[in-house]
């Protein structure tokens, strides 16, 4: 789910962190600004051992402008309003943008971008962890669940079939890629499967090694290894928490929080977290190692007193 989409929540809900407010030259604001927000996976980028981050301006938009790091990393520096999420650096005030192709580099806490810089030493670090039982109350689901996008119509059946055999590798065959836009809708559905699935932490290995060779776009690939690391962005969660306690009031509200970010981002990362929470099946507890004791003849001889003078055996 790209930033553009990703970042920002549907018109009229309430502020702080729901309605994005647009950031552009024309509006500019301070060379200096402070973030409420910074995702772990851009804590983790910046904060990385070496010589320090370095990278460039990947791309710009209406609300704030990506991060390509020098090192692969990758991640959106996001205006006042934008939900927080592992790849979000979300701003207080607007800010001018710089340009694509402006270097970026990182000393201590303070982000410098095109002759701007963002201090996020005392934002909130966003690293959420996953709820229990999140099929404990299917049924507040009821009325929450999207209609499939129509750029999914066609391979969902095969999708919920996989995940109901609990086979991600098939699920994410029939869903990676497809779609159009910088995250596709394939993509963000697949975002929420894993999330729920990474629920379970013995699934993690096996489901960032799927995010890692998932057949998409950078942008994509780089959201798909967060979902699969736990961690997205906040209304997802916030539906996740409300499904694990049997809120049904608190899910809608977050669904349809949820369901207006972006054209259609929201509503298939939605439809991906029901589908997991509502068909994949438990994995099984790992089965526990046998420990075997010294053989019964071996005991016998043990505990068999000796004869007088006589060694033990």
């Amino acid at each position: 789910m790209s930033p553009q989409t990703a970042g920002t929540a549907s018109a009229g809900s309430p502020p702080p962190l729901r309605t994005a407010v647009a950031v552009s030259p024309q509006t500019a604001g301070t060379a200096a600004s402070a973030a409420v927000s910074v995702g772990a996976g851009v804590a983790e980028a910046v904060r990385a051992p070496g010589p320090g981050f370095t990278g460039r301006v990947a791309g710009v938009f209406r609300t704030g402008f990506y991060v390509a790091g020098d090192g692969g990393a990758l991640f959106a520096v996001l205006g006042p309003g934008a939900w927080p999420g592992p790849l979000h650096l979300v701003t207080e005030s607007r800010h001018r943008l710089p340009a694509a192709g402006d270097r970026v580099a990182a000393a201590g806490t303070v982000l410098a971008a095109g002759g701007i810089e963002i201090d996020w030493g005392g934002a909130r670090l966003w690293d959420p962890a996953l709820p229990d039982g999140l099929g404990f109350h299917p049924s507040v689901w009821a009325g929450a669940v999207p209609p499939v996008e129509p750029d999914l119509a066609g391979v969902w059946d095969e999708a919920k079939a996989a995940v109901r055999a609990g086979d991600l590798a098939s699920a994410c065959r029939q869903l990676e890629g497809r779609g159009g836009g910088l995250t596709p809708a394939g993509d963000d559905a697949l975002a929420g499967i894993m999330l729920v699935a990474a629920a379970d932490r013995r699934r993690r290995p096996a489901l960032r090694r799927l995010a890692g060779r998932a057949r998409t776009s950078d942008l994509s690939r780089a959201f798909l290894k967060w979902a699969a690391r736990g961690s997205s962005i906040e209304p997802a969660h916030a539906v996740l928490e409300a499904a694990a306690s049997g809120d049904r009031a608190g899910l809608a509200r977050a669904a349809r929080d949820l369901a207006g970010v972006g054209a259609s981002s929201g509503r298939a990362l939605l439809a991906g977290l029901a589908l997991a929470v509502l068909e994949l099946p438990a994995r099984p507890p790992d089965p526990q190692p046998v420990v075997a004791g010294p053989p019964p003849a071996a005991v016998h001889r043990l505990a068999r007193p000796s004869p007088a003078g006589a060694p033990l055996a």
